[in-house]
């Protein structure tokens, strides 16, 4: 279910905008859920207790216009997609300070919005495969999300993942030195010359040791303390 938060001063406008963007989701098969928002300080004190994934913003509101809500709404996330609605294609230039995924202009809003939906899916669509790693066992191929794989542990040739809600570790043909450089990009760490860690699951590092969220530790090599905290703090100011 995608949340979605729409912003604009004409109650007029807020059940249509609301309308098409709901039935242009629908079309390709997704869930959504809208809220409306009649000025930008309503907007933004909703965000302080709810999380959306798109944010639509007329660009001309009385007190604080649509430029300002967007940046301020990209202050509080860098995930949001901000998408503009509004006739003021003049401030096209302006609305690009905040990264926003698209323009939708009122007189020709029903062909935009649906063109926009289009490229919000195929973007999302992207980024959640590239989330997604594979990998070969004994008997066959299996996909696993990035954020599900709590730790790996080296085990000569075949390693063993260990996978969040799974009792047993699953077995995997690849060297440790393979995974470490398959799974470094996407946030894992190299804690000792026999585990690779999830950032996400890290939730201590002492001078010998890694305490995992859920319980557990993992020991870290002496020489690689200094190294995990560092790339541990880089992490959680790029990818949290």
């Amino acid at each position: 279910m995608i949340q979605i938060a729409i912003c604009d001063n004409d109650e007029k406008a807020l059940p249509i905008i609301s309308g098409a963007v709901v039935s242009a989701f629908q079309a390709q098969n997704q869930e959504v859920k809208v809220n409306l928002f009649h000025a930008g300080k309503e907007l933004l004190k909703s965000m302080e207790s709810n999380v959306y994934q798109m944010v639509l913003l007329d660009i001309d509101m009385p007190e604080m216009d649509g430029i300002e809500v967007g940046k301020r709404v990209r202050e509080r996330s860098d995930m949001v997609e901000i998408v503009y609605v509004s006739e003021y294609e003049n401030r096209v230039f302006e609305a690009f300070a905040v990264y926003p995924l698209g323009f939708v202009r009122k007189s020709n809003f029903l062909n935009d919005i649906s063109d926009l939906i289009k490229l919000y899916i195929k973007k999302h669509r992207r980024m959640q495969q590239a989330d997604q790693l594979k990998f070969v066992t004994r008997t066959n191929v299996i996909v696993l999300k990035r954020k599900n794989i709590r730790y790996i542990e080296g085990n000569g040739n075949y390693q063993m993942l260990y996978v969040y809600g799974e009792k047993k570790p699953i077995e995997i043909k690849m060297t440790i030195n393979k995974l470490e450089e398959l799974t470094e990009p996407m946030g894992f760490i190299r804690i000792h010359k026999r585990f690779l860690v999830n950032y996400l699951y890290i939730s201590k590092i002492e001078s010998n040791k890694v305490i995992l969220k859920g319980g557990g530790e993992l020991p870290v090599g002496r020489s690689k303390v200094k190294e995990v905290k560092s790339r541990f703090l880089s992490l959680i100011d790029q990818m949290s």
